[in-house]
């Protein structure tokens, strides 16, 4: 899937192995590393339900369609389905085989 961030200073938090290092510690940079590379590698987000890890679930604080893919026991990716209009099936729920691109907002740490 094509990953995307929605803000430069997260794309570099993320992204640069010093910088995330220095941000979240080694754990959880190692994690974030790894969520980011195995949500990468997944053709569609309804993969991302196969890895136990990343726990794929509504985000309860939102009201919006983000998702949260966990990172641990204390922290989260906060993402959406990169598209305006996110691919939904006739009940209305999100097309999770169609979404192939996510973007993500957030790091949430507990």
């Amino acid at each position: 899937m094509e990953i995307t961030f929605g803000s430069a200073d997260l794309a570099r938090t993320c992204n640069d192995d010093a910088e995330r290092l220095r941000f979240y510690g080694p754990e959880l940079a190692a994690t974030i590393r790894r969520r980011l590379c195995e949500i990468d590698a997944a053709a569609h987000l309804a993969e991302l339900r196969s890895l136990p890890a990343a726990r794929l679930r509504p985000d309860p604080r939102r009201n919006d369609g983000a998702l949260l893919v966990a990172l641990g026991r204390s922290a989260d990716l906060r993402v959406r389905p990169q598209e305006e209009a996110p691919p939904v099936l006739l009940d209305g729920r999100l097309d999770e085989l169609r979404v192939r691109g996510l973007l993500v907002f957030d790091v949430a740490v507990a």
